[in-house]
């Protein structure tokens, strides 16, 4: 069953993570990141964890916000992580993973 709202760790450029309610629906999550949205699987939990990002990001100047996979890619403007079930839906990221991520990205800021 799809949950209405869904907590997510929000990320976004120059500010500290933080956990947001989020309504599950296209129109919030592309008015959060601000157009389309591009789903990626992050794996660094052992988890399902789902990165939702603005899919034009970087082709539109978005603002640098957190550097991705070891340095190997960036996240630009702003994203969310959220969690997925075996069907591909987005839900609320698990306790633990939100734990993970919130200290994980605490110390990321992109200077230009």
């Amino acid at each position: 069953m799809k949950e209405e709202k869904i907590k997510v760790l929000a990320l976004l450029p120059m500010e500290l993570p933080k956990e947001i309610d989020l309504d599950n629906t296209l129109e919030a999550m592309q008015n959060f990141v601000g157009g389309l949205i591009e789903c990626i699987a992050l794996s660094d939990t052992g988890s399902e964890v789902t990165l939702v990002c603005n899919d034009e990001g970087k082709l539109l100047g978005l603002p640098l916000n957190r550097p991705l996979w070891d340095g190997a890619d960036v996240l630009a403007g702003p994203g969310f992580l959220a969690g997925c079930d075996n069907e591909g839906n987005l839900t609320s990221l698990p306790q633990s993973a939100m734990d993970f991520y919130k200290e994980k990205f605490r110390a990321f800021i992109i200077e230009i």
